[in-house]
């Protein structure tokens, strides 16, 4: 008895090429994701801006040439005419003695020329800013977003979310 050859097939399965090609896939971005979730969402403003709370007065290129040069920063929208804007601006700057820092106030009018138009749409805003890249913002116009509005301790919660305060941490 003789035993006959297996030929193997030189075609390859096309099953098992889409199946290698989605896992391939599945543990890239598998591992983006994880790479992304363990990385501290927190972190440092640029050092001159850890002073006495103020606003630094800015304009549209001002601000766009932070995001360029991938600033950590605070930027308000601001609408001088706006009662709800005058008490977030007052809020802005009495924060406890350990939260101190400068932000950044760009002017409604130049706010809808830049690029931060693309996340805040309503005035007045805060907008959180990591690397030239918008981590987060306050929506005027979302209730989730209210209490921060109207709670020094709300607002303070959240920037401390973020944002780096202590050296100890």
């Amino acid at each position: 008895m003789t035993k006959k050859k297996r030929e193997i097939n030189p075609k390859p399965n096309k099953i098992a090429l889409v199946a290698i090609t989605v896992f391939c896939l599945a543990v890239f971005f598998g591992g983006y994701f994880l790479f992304k979730s363990i990385q501290p969402k927190t972190f440092k403003l640029e050092p001159e801006l850890y002073a006495k709370s103020e606003a630094i007065d800015i304009k549209k290129d001002d601000y766009e040439k932070l995001i360029e040069e991938k600033k950590s920063f605070i930027v308000m929208v601001d609408k001088p005419d706006c009662y709800t804007t005058a008490d977030m601006r007052k809020r802005m700057t009495e924060f406890p003695e350990d939260m101190q820092f400068k932000y950044y106030r760009i002017m409604w009018t130049q706010a809808k020329e830049s690029s931060l138009h693309e996340y805040v749409k309503f005035v007045p805003s805060v907008a959180i800013i990591h690397n030239g890249e918008v981590v987060d913002f306050l929506d005027a116009d979302s209730d989730e977003d209210t209490a921060k509005y109207n709670e020094a301790q709300a607002l303070q919660d959240w920037i401390r979310s973020y944002v780096i305060f202590s050296t100890n941490e």
